[in-house]
């Protein structure tokens, strides 16, 4: 594809991405000296003569809808006109320096929790103003937020916007991205300011739990799971994620619109309380529930010492429980066979005379001679 040279006065820089309605260019102003974005309708789009004046006609709308729309946290628009030697329409806007939010998340898929919730917040402020204002922008998607060297979100790209009291009826019908479109509007309904909660919502999802709630490998599959499937809340994938704001997107997530969280700007509320929210403090206890407190506590000192001793004490090896005491005379050391005394012999056991050897004894001990007795 060659990079044409100018739109109208606009001196083209360089070309800055590509999409199916047509491209975005990074151009000079030379009237003003000041960089701006010129978005252009691409070739495809007024091939087919039936479908040009719609699609111009809602290229005329999007300058009329952002237009009509001043805050910080929008692209600007400040021009609009048609190439002549192309016949090429185009929009010139404000150039963001900076990045996509879809290019940040490919640098860095997860973000800090409170830098994810600044960035919803800055969406839906943006989103906010636009639907007090009367314009949906049909179209939320990291693609179409940008932030700026300071880290500002504006958001950009309301091609696709619907007006409240347009004639462009069935136009939007079917436009939008796969897996960020609104149960309703995948049914042929009506867009309105809940339909980019619905996508705020699923954005703000991505960012907390790292991945897309609906996924699929054609935009039917995606639009399938939009209209059937409910995703795990964020905190069960991520559990830093406090679970009053996984809530709150998941309200935001309601299949039905009326049961959805109602606006853009009650949806910040809601994330507004939950992430103020703090656990509730502990009751001081009574003098009587302290004393009871304290005999429990002090019990349970007792029951652990007690405990830790028994099972030092089982700890210990049986042989050190049967360890002999020096004072105990197994504790002595054996003596010896230099050492040991020499026991001595047992003499020879003399036998017990009978009663007639005894007698006879005693007459050979008397005296001879006549002495009496």
């Amino acid at each position: 594809m060659t990079t044409p040279a100018r739109f109208g006065r606009y001196e083209v820089i360089e070309l800055l991405g590509q999409g199916a309605m047509g491209a975005v260019y990074k151009a000079q102003d030379p009237a003003i000296d000041r960089l701006v974005a010129v978005k252009t309708m691409g070739g495809p789009v007024l091939a087919f003569p039936e479908h040009r004046e719609e699609f111009l006609a809602r290229f005329r709308q999007e300058a009329r809808a952002a237009g009509r729309l001043s805050h910080p946290g929008i692209v600007s628009i400040h021009d609009v006109g048609v190439d002549e030697s192309t016949s090429t329409p185009f929009i010139v806007m404000e150039y963001v320096p900076g990045t996509s939010l879809a290019k940040l998340l490919e640098d860095d898929p997860v973000l800090p929790l409170d830098r994810i919730l600044e960035i919803v917040e800055q969406i839906g402020l943006a989103l906010e103003e636009a639907h007090q204002h009367g314009v949906v922008h049909r179209d939320v998607k990291p693609g179409n937020i940008f932030l700026d060297t300071r880290g500002r979100v504006k958001v950009g790209d309301f091609g696709i916007a619907r007006l409240e009291g347009s004639d462009i009826t069935r136009a939007g019908v079917g436009l939008g991205t796969p897996g960020y479109v609104a149960p309703e509007v995948l049914r042929g309904g009506k867009a309105d300011a809940r339909s980019d909660l619905f996508s705020l919502a699923v954005l703000a999802y991505m960012l907390l739990a790292g991945r897309r709630p609906f996924v699929g490998r054609t935009g039917q599959d995606m639009g399938l799971q939009v209209l059937s499937h409910d995703p795990d809340p964020p905190h069960l994938l991520r559990p830093e994620v406090p679970l009053p704001v996984s809530e709150a997107v998941m309200r935001g997530l309601a299949k039905d619109p009326d049961r959805r969280t109602p606006s853009v700007a009650r949806f910040l509320e809601e994330l507004s309380e939950a992430r103020t929210m703090e656990p509730p403090a502990l009751a001081e206890p009574s003098v009587g529930a302290r004393g009871v407190l304290l005999a429990a506590v002090a019990l349970g000192v007792v029951v652990l010492l007690i405990g830790g001793t028994l099972l030092a004490l089982r700890a210990r090896p049986r042989e050190a429980l049967r360890t002999p005491t020096a004072a105990s005379p197994a504790a002595r050391p054996p003596a010896t066979a230099a050492a040991r005394p020499t026991a001595p012999p047992t003499p020879p056991a003399t036998p017990v005379p009978t009663a007639k050897a005894q007698k006879a004894g005693r007459k050979d001990r008397e005296p001879k001679g006549g002495v009496s007795r």
